[in-house]
């Protein structure tokens, strides 16, 4: 079997497409609890790694993770380990976190720093803090640094017009210490303490949040950001269909972005 990967450790993508594009979607989790859950996010993983896409004579190559969901991971730095060779040499064109969310799509403006959510990994550890007690993650034993909150660079506008039975929404709104609102611009979040970015305060929030601070850090010109998919409550082939072609043609229509 050929390697996904070449001599250094890259995502083996091949010479012929014109951009690629790097996508991580996430295990089902809490399956000892729903034994018939699904991920759209995992299968989006599944079905789109090593496709190509085309739009008004742009190709790109789809590369993809599947993350799991646990709090010991993230703390580890399986993201930064994953995503720090491709913004140090910028030699992917986008990077896409995805995850399940809400009832439609969601474009998460603004990840916050911090976990919020008393909800358990898939090892069954809880450690998310509380709506009133955010707890920063770690990165390899140390707090993980960065602001409280971070900013997407996605295509909006264009991803905004993928064709689909689902509202693809430019979520902006984030919880403080203070209040949940819609934030206008990131200077607003400036002075505020993290409870929920706009993914929430658990992982698939932290993905992205992680993703971006890495990005900023490094000075990568590497468009990042969160996808939220519809959530469905059990596995259904035909909605999950439906959600990743959509998927697809947000990327697609990324093209003349990038």
């Amino acid at each position: 079997m050929k390697s996904r990967f070449d001599p250094f450790g890259f995502f083996a993508f091949s010479s012929g497409s014109t951009k690629k594009i790097l996508l991580t979607g996430f295990d089902p989790f809490l399956l000892d609890k729903n034994i018939n859950q699904s991920n759209p996010s995992g299968v989006a993983a599944l079905l789109l790694d090593g496709q190509v896409i085309n739009y008004n004579g742009i190709s790109a190559e789809i590369n993809t993770v599947m993350v799991p969901v646990r709090y010991e991971d993230f703390d580890q730095g399986i993201i930064e380990s994953l995503l720090a060779p491709y913004y140090a040499l910028n030699n992917v064109d986008m990077v896409v976190t995805v995850s399940m969310g809400r009832t439609e799509f969601d474009l998460e403006h603004f990840p916050g720093k911090r976990r919020s959510v008393t909800a358990p990994d898939n090892a069954n550890i809880v450690y998310g803090g509380t709506q009133t007690s955010p707890v920063i993650p770690k990165l390899n034993g140390r707090p993980l640094p960065g602001n409280e909150f971070v900013k997407f660079s996605l295509p909006v506008t264009y991803m905004q017009q993928a064709k689909g039975p689902y509202k693809v929404i430019d979520n902006h709104e984030v919880t403080t210490l203070e209040k949940t609102y819609k934030a206008g611009s990131y200077g607003e979040l400036k002075n505020s303490i993290a409870v929920n970015g706009g993914g929430g305060g658990y992982l698939s929030n932290e993905i992205s949040y992680r993703s971006i601070r890495l990005r900023d850090a490094l000075n990568s010109s590497i468009p990042t950001g969160h996808i939220h998919t519809p959530r469905i409550q059990q596995f259904e082939p035909e909605t999950e269909a439906k959600i990743v072609k959509q998927i697809k043609a947000m990327l697609e229509q990324s093209l003349v972005a990038l």
